[in-house]
């Protein structure tokens, strides 16, 4: 179990930082939107790294209380870790082809 909820934390982490390359300023040619409407709702209220900071502190909360909790059962904990990885996992693959296509280093360097 903690190694599903190690790979939900990095894989949110990675989701975070290319999501934040990908909308932190446009790229001349393109129009580059957040796909989650949830987190789009966030940024437009918040702002890209606000919103990206609670979405960071509600994971890892979530995470926590997750490993810690005896009430939910442990085939659930497995299920939901499992599905936020493979969703997860599906949007930083997205995010890095968008990082290619647009020419934008993964590193955050321009």
């Amino acid at each position: 179990m903690h190694l599903l909820a190690l790979l939900t934390l990095a894989l949110s982490a990675a989701d975070h930082w290319t999501t934040y390359l990908c909308l932190r300023s446009p790229v001349a040619g393109w129009q580059v939107t957040e796909a989650n409407p949830i987190s789009e709702w966030l940024f437009g209220g918040m702002g890209l790294v606000p919103g990206l900071v609670l979405d960071s502190v509600v994971t890892v909360v979530a995470v926590l209380v997750l490993l810690t909790t005896t009430r939910v059962p442990q085939l659930a904990k497995g299920a939901f870790f499992g599905l936020v990885v493979l969703t997860t996992g599906y949007a930083v693959i997205n995010n890095f082809e968008a990082l290619s296509v647009l020419g934008l280093s993964p590193l955050g360097s321009s």
